[in-house]
């Protein structure tokens, strides 16, 4: 079964922001349709907080994301939809109030007998044929939920891939161990987290959503019968989050001020030379919808933010690990990965 992914969504951000909800609505009509159609894929999957806010819906994000979800379920009648539950789509922290959700609240009972090909996974976890297993957020979050898996599931045999809203990189050892080394496919933290080894996937947000993930592209991710990414489709629509340091704003590309909020770091003695000024006139003249700011700095904070824009939470947990790992600790960091290797861990 091939299978369409898609991270966390949060319609309503913004305080509610109309213009983000039509950034995000033309996104889904254009680029996610698109891809429904063309990799005919049989499932699609969201990984949690579809919605932002966690205790409402503010009434035009609801009539105007019921309206979407509806479309597409009838246009693609013929596809399996499934939504998983998030934080953000709970409107209290304690599971005993599970059944006030967003797609309670949003959608009804009426809305899913009318789309059979829709399925919630809001309170308990769904096993499917193919074994993909499909947890709500507070299975991932409940240590004593997650627990009860490893006796509700035959995690060796029947489970293929696992489907849920976490923070994989805080998962003990034991947890993963226990799963038989099958693939985790996760929403919730925000920025791309993969660990190889482990085999556990955070896949981000769909949608950059703040200077948190600035200089950072966005997917939707398709795997295949085996439970591997196939492929990988960059969002190419709603916002993007760039940061320029000083030369950077001459050299740009005309594609990095498109529909952007862009942040110019520049340094004091450039930001008072008139070459600066003349560059930075021109660029908020020539893209008016870069929403360019200016951020006055030194170098040492230059250099802050440059570490922390290509640290590379968008990477291969892994490889940033080896590529960090201090000159003079290199034969132990080897001797220790064989012997890892040796035990099978």
């Amino acid at each position: 079964m091939k299978q369409l992914l898609i991270g966390d969504c949060h319609f309503g951000v913004k305080t509610n922001s109309v213009v983000w909800l039509n950034a995000q609505l033309t996104y889904f009509r254009t680029q996610i349709y698109d891809i429904i159609a063309t990799e005919n894929v049989d499932r699609i999957v969201f990984l949690g907080d579809l919605t932002d806010i966690r205790y409402s819906i503010e009434q035009q994000i609801g009539i105007e994301l019921k309206n979407m979800i509806r479309e597409m379920l009838d246009k693609y009648k013929d596809k399996e939809f499934i939504m998983l539950a998030g934080n953000h789509d709970y409107f209290s922290p304690l599971e005993e109030f599970a059944q006030y959700n967003s797609y309670e609240l949003l959608f009804g009972p009426e809305f899913l007998q009318c789309h059979p090909n829709l399925r919630f996974v809001n309170q308990e976890p769904y096993l499917s044929d193919d074994g993909s297993l499909f947890l709500p957020w507070y299975w991932t979050d409940n240590t004593d939920h997650f627990d009860e898996l490893l006796y509700q599931f035959d995690m060796k045999h029947d489970v293929n891939a696992i489907f849920c809203h976490a923070d994989l990189s805080v998962w003990p050892g034991a947890r993963i161990t226990s799963l038989y080394n099958k693939p985790v496919y996760s929403g919730h933290i925000h920025y791309i987290y993969e660990d190889e080894d482990a085999n556990l996937y955070n896949l981000g947000a769909v949608f950059p959503l703040t200077f948190n993930d600035v200089n950072q592209d966005r997917f939707v991710y398709i795997i295949n019968d085996d439970f591997k990414v196939d492929k990988k489709i960059k969002n190419i629509t709603t916002f993007k989050f760039i940061r320029l340091y000083n030369e950077q704003i001459f050299d740009a590309d005309d594609d990095v001020f498109h529909n952007s909020y862009t942040q110019l770091c520049i340094t004091q003695k450039n930001i008072d030379s008139a070459r600066y000024i003349d560059q930075i006139k021109y660029l908020r003249l020539t893209y008016p919808d870069a929403n360019i700011g200016i951020h006055i700095v030194d170098d040492d904070e230059i250099e802050e933010l440059n570490k922390i824009s290509t640290a590379g939470f968008n990477t291969n947990i892994n490889k940033y690990i080896e590529e960090n790992v201090p000159e003079h600790l290199n034969n132990k960091f080897e001797i220790i990965k064989q012997k890892i290797k040796e035990l099978d861990i």
